[in-house]
């Protein structure tokens, strides 16, 4: 259960971060848009910017997965209906 937590803390982090970054790069984008002449693009600038926090996005999303995964297994523990010890045909091992 600790590492279940340890997962959904890093996981929160990574989300904030990621929101943080992409946040300023939108600000950025629209603060240079107004300096710019007609028909240059603002994103052509901030790209690298935008692409660390989409990658750190995925990351949170990835270990949330993981997190909620772990959960269940931990959760479901040794099977119960003790199907353990047959095979598919229901034969004994």
């Amino acid at each position: 259960m600790k590492q279940y937590k340890l997962l959904k803390i890093i996981s929160n982090i990574l989300f904030g971060v990621g929101a943080a970054i992409g946040a300023f790069g939108l600000y950025l984008i629209i603060s240079t848009n107004a300096s710019l002449p007609p028909g240059v693009c603002p994103i052509d600038n901030n790209r690298p910017l935008l692409f660390v926090a989409i990658g750190i996005l995925v990351i949170s999303l990835l270990l949330s997965f993981a997190a909620d995964r772990y959960k269940k297994r931990l959760d479901a523990g040794p099977e119960k209906d003790g199907a353990s010890n047959t095979d598919k045909r229901g034969d004994e091992n």
